[in-house]
């Protein structure tokens, strides 16, 4: 069995799980799971892309330090809300999805989004409050970031019509 079968069928099995059948039969489960996966998602879109902004400097009203502040723990509640309510929505529908290719799509901008993130917090970038101009690098991060984010969105949306 090659890697695409196995993943198809480790996938159909998520979905007709007793978990799987438990949300797709409930009228609240679902329903509820996509209405705050939305609002993860666009808490963690609008932090993101507020600070990615402030960033590249098309947002000059705030030191980079106060957005990081105030916007980072905006997108950590989002991110808190997007994952498990992703995982929901995708345990109802495994199959399918691992499938849709806008749907991988969506999973590796996600992936290149939380490398990005790893990579600027642990890196130099750590201490924002030191900064006396936003560095090149961090511009470039903000820049992949910005990208890798709102596609994540957009196929996420997209592929529920695909």
């Amino acid at each position: 069995m090659d890697a695409g079968a196995t993943i198809l069928a480790w996938a159909t099995a998520i979905e007709k799980s007793a978990a799987g059948d438990l949300i797709r039969g409930s009228v609240w489960i679902y329903p509820w799971s996509n209405v705050l996966h939305v609002l993860g998602v666009a808490l963690l879109l609008g932090a993101i892309a507020a600070l990615d902004l402030r960033l590249l400097g098309v947002l000059r009203a705030t030191r980079p330090a106060d957005a990081a502040a105030l916007l980072l723990p905006v997108a950590k509640v989002g991110f808190a809300l997007a994952l498990p309510t992703g995982l929901v929505l995708f345990v109802a529908e495994a199959g399918p999805i691992v499938g849709n290719p806008i749907f991988l799509a969506k999973f590796a901008a996600i992936g290149i989004g939380i490398a990005n993130i790893v990579l600027f917090h642990r890196g130099r970038f750590r201490d924002v409050a030191s900064w006396e101009g936003v560095p090149a690098s961090a511009r470039l991060a903000a820049l992949v970031s910005l990208a890798a984010w709102t596609a994540a969105a957009i196929c996420g949306r997209y592929a529920a019509y695909a």
